[in-house]
């Protein structure tokens, strides 16, 4: 129980746009929904069934302030996995690392300006 009051404390930011999730184990890519996002995970909606405990590289893109597609790759385990009306699964995805400026410089930055406008 510890472990889920110590991930709730990062406040998940809304973050909308398509992603995709590829398996380490090289199995087929999946293009995904992102749903919510934070420095330790996502929420996703995939049209593929993950295994919980799989290993897996999410690609995200962002846009720079000159409307250039920027990627970022970021390794992650699928924590849990549930049925979604039919359409099919909602993903939570836990980071091999806590998201850092150095290391996922898009992501950190919207996470930054999202969650300071919220405030």
């Amino acid at each position: 129980m510890a472990a889920l009051s110590e991930r709730r404390k990062f406040v998940r930011a809304t973050l909308v746009g398509s992603a995709l999730v590829s398996p380490k184990s090289g199995g087929r890519a999946c293009t995904a929904v992102l749903d919510n996002v934070n420095k330790v995970g996502a929420g996703l909606h995939t049209k593929d069934r993950f295994p919980s405990n799989e290993k897996v590289t999410v690609s995200l893109a962002f846009l720079d302030s000159d409307h250039v597609e920027q990627q970022e790759k970021l390794d992650g385990t699928v924590a849990w996995v549930k049925p979604w009306e039919k359409k099919g699964f909602l993903i939570g995805v836990v980071w091999d690392e806590l998201v850092t400026k150095e290391k996922n410089r898009w992501l950190y930055y919207y996470l930054e300006e999202t969650l300071k406008a919220s405030v």
